[in-house]
C-alpha cells in the first residue's frame, strides 16, 4: 500500500497568500493540518475551505514549539511541511506524487526561496521537506528552525517556490537578540550576525559573525557563509587586507560555490585591473554547482551576473567580440535588463566601427561631450542621447589611422582610469591626422587638493568649502542627464607637469599647459583646470602638383639647366626685406621657387603685379586701405592672393578685412591658424622655424 501525506503549515495573517498555497498543496497531500497562531484577518476562514484540521496555538516567540504542535496533530505516515506563502507547480506535484516513499526517512527538495521578475532563481536552499512520522523528530531553535537529516535521505530537486510578502527583519532581529543574549552558541551568533549583514549594520555583523567562528562545533556551511560576509563588510569599510583574509577563508571550507568567487573578481573590476577581474569572472561563469551539495546558493553567480561583468572587463581591454557575446549570456537570462540591452547597442556600434573603420575626411570630434555641442566639431559620447551624434567609446574610435582633424575632450579624460588614460591618448594621437590638434581641458588636480586644504568645512558658498573640493577630486558620482552614477566618478588626476609628460609620451608635441577658470568660468564649472594645447607629431601632406621638368634617365655629374615653368610669383611689401622674419619667410621662399623654374619677384605695389603679368600675389608685411584696396583689384584681374600671416600683424586695421578677400592664408603656427578659420577656412601653415635649403 502506498504511504501516505500529510501536509503541517504553521500561520498568523496569511490571507493574500494561503489560498494559492493550499489549493496546490492539497493536490499531493492526503490530510491537511493548519496551526494559527494568532491571525486577526480572515486566515482561518480560507483554511476551513480546505480542511477541518484547524487548531490554535498561542504564540510564544518559538517557531519550532510551534511547529512540532502541527507535526503532533498528523496522522498520515509522512509529513510534508510547508509555510502559508509557499507553493508548488504542476510539474512538482506530480513528482511528489511519484515518490516511492517505501526505503526512505526524510526526502530534500529544493526550496526555491526568491525569483526576480524573469523567473531566474536568486536563492535555492535544500530543505529537508517530507519527513517519516514514526521517526518522531522534533524541530529545534526557536527561529531559523530545523530538523537534523538523519536515517535515510534521498535528495531530490523537486521544488517549491516561496513567495515573502511580509518583511521579517525587526521581528527576526528582536528574536535573536533575545536567545543570543540567553545562549550565544555559534548558530545563534551566526543568525544575529547575518540579520546584522542583510540591514548594512556592518561592524555589528563582523563581531557576532566573528563570534560565532571561535566554536568548535560550528556548521560547516554557516563557517563559509559567515567568513564570505565577513569579508564583504570588511569590503564596504575599504579593508582589503580583511576583505582577501576571509574571502579566501570562505573559499577553503567550500570550493564549489561562486558566490566568493564573484566577490574576488568585483574587488578586481573595481580596481580596473581587468586582466584579474576576468579571471575570477570567468572561474564564476563555468562553475557547474554540485547537484549534491546540500548548501543553500544563488544561481545568478554562476550564471547572468559574471556575465554582465565580464561584458564590462571585456569592452575596457578592447576585446568587443567578447563583450558582446558575454553580453548576450546575460540577455538570455534578463531579456529586457536595461543596462544589457544598452550595452548591445553599444557594443553592437563598436563592432560595426571596428569591423568598418571609417575615412574621417578631417573632421574633428567633441569627445565625452556629454551632449553639451561645439561647433564645427561632432558631438560623441558612449552614452545615447539626442544631442550624441555618434556613440563609442573615446579609447576605440571607428575612424582610420590619420584622418581626424582635431580632437577636443572637456572635462571627460578624468573619468578614465590612470591605466586607460595612456590607451586613450594612443587612441587620439592613431585617428589624428600628421599636425592634428588635440585641446584638452581637465581639472589641475594639484591645485583641486591644494583648494580642498585651504577650503574651510563650511562657508555661505558651497563651491568654497572642502565638501566642493571633494566632487573637483573624486566627482560629482551621481548621474546628470540619464547615465549611470559610475560614469560621474573621478578615476584619474594629473599636475600640469605630469599631464606634460603623459601626453607627450603618447605621441603629441604639447604648446602650452595653461591654468584656467575657477567659480563660474566655463568649461571649468568651477573646478581649478587647466588647458592643454598638444597636436600630433608630423605635419599633414599638401598636395602640390609637381612642376614639369625634364626626368634625367641617368646620373650626370652636372645638373640639368631648370626648366621655366612659366609661373610668376609676386611678393608684396616694404623696402624692408631684411628683417628677419622677411629672410626665413620670404627670401629663402623666392629663393627656392626661382631654383624650381617659377619666377619669383619682391616688388612693392599691386599694379606691378598686374601690369607685368603675374599669376600669383603673396601679400603679408603691409595692411592697410591701399593693400585692401589693391587686393581687390587683383581679384578683379584674376590674380591668386595669398597672404603670408604671423602673430604680430593680426591686430592691425584692414588685416580682417584683407585676409576674408584672400585666396589662400599661409600661417605661422596652429594657434594662429585656428584664430583665422573663422574668417577665411582656407588656411595652411608653415612654421618660422622652418627653413628651406
Amino acid at each position: 500500500m502506498k504511504p501516505t501525506i500529510s501536509l503541517a503549515m504553521i500561520m498568523r495573517d496569511v490571507s493574500k497568500t494561503l489560498d494559492r498555497c493550499l489549493q496546490s498543496f492539497s493536490q499531493c497531500v492526503d490530510e491537511i493540518v493548519i496551526v494559527d497562531t494568532g491571525s486577526v484577518d480572515n486566515s482561518v476562514e480560507i483554511a476551513r475551505k480546505y480542511t477541518d484540521n484547524v487548531y490554535h496555538f498561542e504564540w510564544v516567540d518559538d517557531f519550532s514549539a510551534a511547529r512540532n504542535y502541527s507535526f503532533d496533530k498528523c496522522t498520515c505516515d509522512f509529513i510534508l511541511w510547508c509555510d502559508a506563502d509557499d507553493y508548488i507547480l504542476p510539474e512538482d506535484i506530480k513528482l511528489v506524487k511519484e515518490l516511492d516513499l517505501t526505503d526512505w526517512d526524510m526526502v530534500v527538495m529544493d526550496y526555491i526561496y526568491a525569483q526576480d521578475e524573469y523567473g531566474n532563481d536568486k536563492s535555492v536552499v535544500p530543505r529537508e521537506r517530507i519527513i517519516r512520522r514514526s521517526k518522531g523528530l522534533k524541530w529545534e531553535k526557536e527561529i531559523h528552525e530545523y530538523i537534523l537529516l538523519q536515517g535515510r535521505v534521498k535528495h531530490t530537486h523537486i521544488r517549491t517556490y516561496h513567495n515573502k510578502q511580509h518583511g521579517t527583519s525587526e521581528r527576526n532581529l528582536s528574536i535573536l537578540e533575545r536567545i543570543t543574549e540567553k545562549d550565544p552558541c555559534s548558530r545563534n551568533l551566526y543568525y544575529l550576525g547575518k540579520e546584522y549583514f542583510d540591514m548594512g549594520r556592518h561592524d555589528q555583523a563582523i563581531e557576532k559573525l566573528s563570534k560565532s567562528l571561535e566554536y568548535p562545533d560550528v556548521f560547516w556551511e554557516n563557517a563559509y557563509q559567515a567568513h564570505c560576509k565577513i569579508a564583504m563588510c570588511y569590503y564596504h569599510k575599504k579593508d582589503e587586507t580583511s576583505f582577501k583574509k576571509h574571502i579566501f577563508e570562505s573559499i577553503q571550507i567550500e570550493d564549489r560555490q561562486a558566490e566568493p568567487i564573484y566577490y574576488l573578481g568585483l574587488y578586481y573590476m573595481n580596481k580596473q585591473q581587468w586582466g584579474r577581474a576576468i579571471q575570477w569572472f570567468e572561474l564564476c561563469a563555468h562553475l557547474e554547482h554540485p547537484k549534491d551539495l546540500l548548501g543553500a546558493y544563488r544561481p545568478e553567480f554562476n550564471t547572468w551576473l559574471p556575465n554582465l561583468n565580464l561584458c564590462v572587463c571585456y569592452n575596457a581591454i578592447g576585446d568587443i567580440e567578447k563583450a558582446f557575446e558575454c553580453n548576450e549570456k546575460v540577455l538570455k537570462y534578463r531579456p529586457k535588463d536595461p543596462r544589457a540591452t544598452n550595452n548591445r547597442t553599444i557594443l553592437l556600434n563598436s563592432l560595426k566601427n571596428k569591423k568598418e573603420k571609417k575615412d574621417g575626411q578631417g573632421k574633428k570630434l567633441n569627445l565625452g561631450c556629454g551632449g553639451k555641442p561645439i561647433e564645427g566639431f561632432v558631438s560623441v559620447d558612449i552614452y545615447k542621447s539626442p544631442k550624441i551624434e555618434e556613440v563609442f567609446d573615446m579609447g576605440d574610435i571607428p575612424y582610420l589611422d590619420n584622418t581626424i582633424g582635431a580632437i577636443y575632450s572637456e572635462h571627460s579624460l578624468e573619468h578614465v582610469s590612470f591605466e586607460r588614460v595612456e590607451e586613450v591618448l594612443k587612441e587620439w594621437n592613431r585617428v589624428l591626422e600628421p599636425g592634428g590638434e588635440l585641446i584638452l581641458y581637465m581639472p589641475d588636480f594639484e591645485l583641486c587638493c591644494q583648494g580642498y586644504l585651504n577650503a574651510p568645512l563650511e562657508h555661505p558658498h558651497f563651491m568654497n568649502t572642502r565638501a566642493w573640493f571633494k566632487y573637483t577630486i573624486y566627482g560629482i558620482q551621481k548621474s546628470q542627464g540619464g547615465e549611470p552614477d559610475e560614469a560621474q566618478f573621478h578615476l584619474s588626476g594629473f599636475s600640469k607637469e605630469e599631464i606634460r609628460i603623459v601626453v607627450e609620451r603618447n605621441g603629441f608635441i604639447v604648446d602650452k599647459i595653461e591654468n584656467y577658470g575657477g567659480e563660474g568660468q566655463k568649461p571649468s564649472y568651477g573646478t581649478p583646470s587647466m588647458e592643454i594645447r598638444a597636436r600630433k607629431k608630423g605635419v599633414k601632406p599638401v598636395e602640390i602638383k609637381p612642376i614639369p621638368t625634364k626626368k634625367p634617365e641617368k646620373i650626370v655629374e652636372k645638373p640639368e639647366p631648370v626648366v621655366d615653368t612659366g609661373i610668376k610669383v609676386g611678393w608684396i611689401g616694404t623696402e624692408n626685406w631684411t628683417a628677419a622674419q622677411s629672410r626665413i619667410r620670404v627670401l629663402k621662399v623666392n629663393q627656392w621657387l626661382n631654383n624650381h623654374g617659377v619666377t619669383s619677384f619682391v616688388t612693392g605695389n599691386c599694379t606691378d603685379i598686374i601690369t607685368m603679368n603675374y599669376d600669383i600675389a603673396i601679400i603679408g608685411k603691409l595692411f592697410n586701405e591701399e593693400i585692401y584696396n589693391g587686393v581687390k583689384k587683383l581679384k578683379e584681374n584674376g590674380k591668386l592672393v595669398y597672404c603670408d600671416l604671423c602673430e604680430d600683424l593680426i591686430l592691425w586695421p584692414w588685416v580682417n578685412e584683407i585676409i576674408e578677400q584672400c585666396d589662400k592664408v599661409i600661417c605661422c603656427s596652429r594657434v594662429l591658424a585656428e584664430k583665422i578659420k573663422p574668417i577665411n577656412p582656407y588656411v595652411v601653415v608653415i612654421e618660422d622655424a622652418y627653413e628651406t635649403e
